[in-house]
């Protein structure tokens, strides 16, 4: 019984995470286009070579699970605007907004990098 509830949360969390709807997606880059949000990718270095969406600012899960100096940088960024992070495909970007919960910073998972690239604008990473 206990493995199944745990199949079952695991199940639940993998699902919550998974990418957002488009009209969503479009939603959170309308309030980033606006001034009013601001994207975060949480991928690594090496995955955000292949793009990024457009307007957003890096700053790896990696360096947020070390607790180095992100948190300077995250409020500097959306002082007083709505979060959106994602990773490649919503997994981390969970994890990461877990995170910033635990630090009293409101934020929101948006999915992966995977669907948000055939919804929104992209740039190549600098």
């Amino acid at each position: 019984m206990k493995k199944i509830i745990l199949t079952i949360l695991v199940l639940f969390s993998f699902i919550s995470c998974q990418a957002t709807t488009p009209e969503k997606a479009k939603e959170a880059y309308s309030l980033v286009q606006s001034g009013k949000a601001v994207f975060i990718d949480v991928r690594e270095e090496d995955e955000v070579k292949e793009g990024m969406i457009e307007k957003a600012t890096w700053i790896p899960l990696s360096k947020i699970q070390a607790n180095e100096n992100w948190k300077e940088e995250l409020l500097k960024t959306s002082k007083d605007k709505k979060i959106f992070l994602y990773c490649r495909s919503g997994n981390r970007s969970g994890k990461a907004q877990n995170i910033l919960k635990e630090k009293g910073i409101p934020s929101e998972n948006i999915g992966g990098y995977e669907s948000l690239k055939n919804i929104l604008p992209t740039t190549k990473a600098k």
